[in-house]
C-alpha cells in the first residue's frame, strides 16, 4: 500500500508518525483519531498505510530498540537503587587489588581507596605553587588536565614518578599520568569518563559528583522535573586518596582550596582499558536480499 492512499491530511499524517515514532500505542492513536472525528475504517487505514511506509517502517524498529536500551538502563538504576541505606560510593582504608577488580572495576563502581602512593612523590615540585609556577600564570588560573610526559613544562614532575602497586601498570609512562590542577574556587562541571581513570589526590580537597553510566537518558534529556533527575553521589577526596571514575560514568568536582592530583589509566590487567567512543557511528545493518 501506497503511503499516498492516505485518508488523512499531512498535518494528520505528521501527528500520526511522530507519535508512532514516540512509542505511542497504535490502539491509543486509533482511538484518538475517532474521537477526533475520523471513521474507524480511515483511522485502521491510516494507521496501516504509515506503519508500511518503508522510511517510517525503520525509525520504528530503531527507536524500539532504543526504547528496550533505555528501559534496561531504568532496571539497572531501580536495582541499584534497591540496596540497603541510601546509594553511596565505597570507602577501604585497605582494599587489596583482587578485591577492586573484582567488586568495582569489573562491576562498573567508583571506590575510594586510601594509598600511601602520594608519600613516594618529591614534596617541592609537587607543592602547588611549584606547579602553577610550572604551568604559567596564565594557565594556572584555570582548572586543567595536562599530560605529564607530553609537556616539557611537567618534566620534573615525572622523575621517579611511580604508580600504585597492584592496582595500575608498573611502567609510569605506559599509564598516561595526567597532571590534574584546580586553582582556589575552581569547579567543573560534569563530563562522560571515557576510560576507567584511577584518580589519585596529592594536594587540597575534591568534592566529587558522580552519576552512573545507567543514567544516560536522563542525562540526555536534562529534564526540569526532578523526578526526572539522574542520581548524584557525592564523594570527597583528600590528600592519599584515590578514586576509581569508571568509564561511562559522568564527574564533576569543585575544589574550594585549589587541588593537585594525579590520573592514572592503565592497569595491572592483561587486558587493556576498555574506551566508551561516544562519537562513533554506529555500524549498517546487513542488506536487505537482492530482487
Amino acid at each position: 500500500m501506497e503511503a499516498d492512499a492516505s485518508p488523512l491530511t499531512p498535518e494528520w499524517r505528521r501527528w500520526l508518525v511522530e507519535n508512532l515514532v514516540r512509542g505511542a500505542s497504535p490502539k491509543a492513536l486509533l482511538a484518538s483519531l475517532e474521537q477526533s472525528g475520523v471513521p474507524a475504517e480511515q483511522a485502521r487505514r491510516a494507521l496501516e498505510v504509515e506503519q508500511q511506509e518503508p522510511f517510517v517502517a525503520g525509525v520504528l524498529r530503531a527507536t524500539g530498540m532504543q526504547r528496550k536500551l533505555e528501559g534496561l538502563l531504568d532496571v539497572y538504576a531501580e536495582l541499584f537503587q534497591q540496596t540497603e541505606g541510601p546509594p553511596r560510593v565505597d570507602r577501604h582504608a585497605a582494599l587489596t587489588p583482587d578485591a577492586f577488580f573484582e567488586r568495582y572495576y569489573f562491576d562498573n563502581l567508583p571506590v575510594v581507596l586510601r594509598s600511601d602512593w602520594s608519600a613516594s612523590l618529591a614534596l617541592e615540585p609537587w607543592s602547588p605553587g611549584s606547579v602553577a609556577a610550572r604551568l604559567g600564570e596564565r594557565e594556572a588560573r584555570h582548572a586543567c588536565c595536562v599530560p605529564l610526559f607530553e609537556d616539557a613544562r611537567l618534566e620534573a614532575l615525572t622523575r621517579g614518578l611511580t604508580t600504585l602497586p597492584g592496582f595500575t601498570a608498573q611502567d609510569a609512562r605506559a599509564c598516561e599520568p595526567r597532571l590534574w590542577w584546580e586553582p582556589p574556587g575552581a569547579e567543573v562541571p560534569l563530563r562522560a569518563a571515557r576510560r576507567n581513570v584511577l584518580l589519585a589526590q596529592v594536594h587540597g580537597e575534591r568534592r566529587l559528583q558522580l552519576v552512573p553510566a545507567f543514567e544516560l537518558r536522563r542525562m540526555a534529556t536534562a529534564s526540569p522535573e526532578p523526578r526526572d533527575a539522574p542520581l548524584r553521589l557525592a564523594v570527597t577526596l583528600s590528600p592519599g586518596e584515590c578514586v576509581l571514575l569508571p568509564v561511562g560514568w559522568w564527574y564533576g568536582f569543585s575544589a574550594p582550596d585549589g587541588g593537585v592530583a594525579i590520573s592514572f589509566e592503565a592497569f595491572a590487567l592483561p587486558e587493556p582499558n576498555v574506551t566508551w567512543d561516544v562519537d562513533a557511528e554506529p555500524q549498517a545493518t546487513p542488506l536487505p536480499p537482492r530482487d
